[in-house]
């Protein structure tokens, strides 16, 4: 999952939403050339645009974009960010018809996105989530014992091709954490096993069971490889549909 959930965090994609809509519109005289970063081309793969409307929920802000062409809401880490400020994300990875349950409401279209960028008064979200698992994950203690000898998710990333559309059950620690993206919880665990550099001391589970960051747990699904979400979101090796059992 690309900088998510991190995240394909998280991705991501929430846990829980704000329960009612804040709105307003863009000042009509508001020139963009006072924000100097506008001045600079977007580049490819970006949009950019100021917020008409947003909101804080459960670790994620939600905006309502106004871009050159249209309006769209978006979802990113919970970032400062208020009506009237310009911003810039990447295209996001477009959800039709996502449902919120806390805002009882379901938007025909939400871009999750990694960052809200946000030009007027630039920040990064503390400890925001990714989506994807190309993040450098949080420094912590990742060794735990193998539920089976031999079998940890380094193996796993070495015999992938053999496991492929297997249930396999490993321990890990959870790393990263996004809830309730696309009705399911993007985790991403490590054991102490295998190498930061080509990625394989991490795997991306999905689950619609809860855990949280730092927790042992043990994971039992099935393993697919080269999951596409879309817009640039892809996994080479994740975990589907796991049962959790946190120990």
């Amino acid at each position: 999952m690309k900088s998510f959930i991190s995240a394909l965090t998280a991705i991501a994609l929430a846990a829980g939403m704000l329960s009612q809509l804040t709105g307003c519109s863009k000042p009509a005289d508001e020139p963009a050339a006072e924000t100097p970063a506008l001045a600079t081309p977007v580049p490819a793969g970006m949009v950019s645009g100021t917020v008409l409307e947003t909101m804080d929920s459960g670790g994620y802000t939600y905006v309502l974009l106004e871009t050159d062409r249209e309006q769209r809401w978006l979802a990113g880490p919970q970032t400062a960010i208020q009506v009237g400020d310009e911003l810039r994300v990447s295209q996001g990875m477009p959800m039709q018809q996502f449902t919120s349950n806390t805002l009882n409401r379901t938007f025909e279209v939400l871009y999750f996105v990694d960052a809200l960028g946000n030009l007027t008064t630039p920040a990064m979200p503390a400890g925001h989530p990714s989506f994807s698992g190309t993040d450098e994950a949080p420094a912590m203690d990742t060794k735990v014992a193998e539920l089976e000898p031999g079998q940890n998710i380094a193996w796993l990333h070495a015999n992938k091709d053999t496991v492929a559309g297997q249930q396999v059950s490993l321990r890990g620690k959870v790393v990263k954490y996004n809830s309730n993206i696309m009705d399911r919880n993007f985790i991403h665990i490590q054991d102490g096993s295998g190498d930061a550099a080509d990625g394989s001391n991490d795997l991306t589970v999905t689950s619609k069971t809860e855990t949280a960051v730092g927790q042992t747990i043990v994971v039992s699904g099935t393993i697919i490889l080269d999951k596409e979400f879309g817009a640039g979101y892809s996994f080479p090796v994740m975990m589907e549909d796991a049962s959790i059992s946190a120990e």
